[in-house]
């Protein structure tokens, strides 16, 4: 019999709280990183019913947890369950990570965090630029604060519900003084051509997808870069249009990777220099891509 002695007195605990969780790929993000980082520590998953959510974060802070990341539906939820709560998140309006403190757990929003290094890994330059967001949900809003923080000249939001669309934009200009517009799908082929679009709509999502928010391929002639927050599939037919018109293509599996290394830094008081965060992210890409668990 092989003894194991990997996990001891000293081993730190972490994990990730939703509803469902079976699905998550977190587990095997946030092990792969203790293990890369040599770190004596453990990332477990829990499903937690919405009316549970208060009693959950009491009681895994209550077992000495480290670090909790938060998934639907509890990313907005949790923010009354917690001490204190970064001025990002604050401004994103959900919390995704968690860190124990001496007077309870602090709330983070790393989505934004993950897309701000991809965007700086693959080399997309917003400042300045002109940049149209697609979608008005969870994912607008990361992808919102962070173009205003990254300094875009205008950020044009799109949506089928221009309510939405225009309630975004105006939680945004409380504190971005760029330009905004709001429009519709119908409205993008007539309207100033962006340099940098951003799909943060589920449309093309799953296996056997094939549909793009972007009806008219011939949108993207001009454009320098698409960042898709999907990733299954891995090229969504948003992402092989803009492709065909040469544009710098990202999908969303990046951010999935760096959003969990951001949760890693905030947890530990450190930072992971960009080299040690890609050969994660393609060991983890590599893994995926032949049918690690999603």
């Amino acid at each position: 019999m092989n003894i194991f002695d990997f996990y001891n007195g000293h081993t730190k605990v972490y994990g990730i709280i939703g509803n469902p969780i079976e699905h998550s790929f977190s587990p095997v993000l946030q092990n792969t990183i203790l293990q890369k980082m040599e770190f004596n520590g453990v990332y477990v998953p829990f499903r937690v019913d919405e009316k549970d959510i208060k009693k959950a974060v009491e009681g895994l802070y209550a077992l000495g947890f480290e670090g909790i990341n938060v998934t639907v539906p509890h990313k907005i939820s949790v923010m009354d369950c917690l001490c204190d709560i970064d001025d990002t998140a604050q401004k994103v309006g959900a919390v995704n990570t968690l860190k124990r403190t001496e007077n309870g757990f602090k709330g983070y929003n790393t989505d934004i965090l993950g897309l701000k290094k991809s965007f700086a890994i693959n080399k997309i330059d917003v400042k300045g630029k002109k940049t149209m967001l697609l979608g008005a949900g969870g994912a607008a809003n990361s992808a919102a604060v962070l173009l205003s923080q990254l300094g875009a000249e205008k950020i044009v939001f799109v949506n089928r519900t221009k309510e939405k669309a225009e309630a975004l934009r105006n939680h945004i200009s409380s504190f971005y003084t760029g330009k905004t517009d709001v429009i519709s799908f119908d409205d993008i082929y007539t309207y100033e051509k962006p340099e940098i679009v951003v799909n943060a709509t589920s449309v093309g999502m799953g296996e056997g997808v094939w549909e793009s928010p972007v009806k008219d391929s011939s949108f993207f002639e001009g454009v320098e870069a698409v960042f898709d927050v999907i990733y299954i599939p891995w090229e969504t037919k948003l992402l092989n249009d803009a492709k065909k018109y040469c544009c710098k293509c990202v999908n969303g599996f990046d951010m999935l990777i760096y959003q969990g290394i951001a949760s890693y830094e905030i947890w530990h008081d450190t930072y992971m220099d960009d080299n040690t965060a890609v050969e994660i992210k393609d060991a983890l890409s590599e893994y995926f891509l032949k049918g690690g668990k999603r």
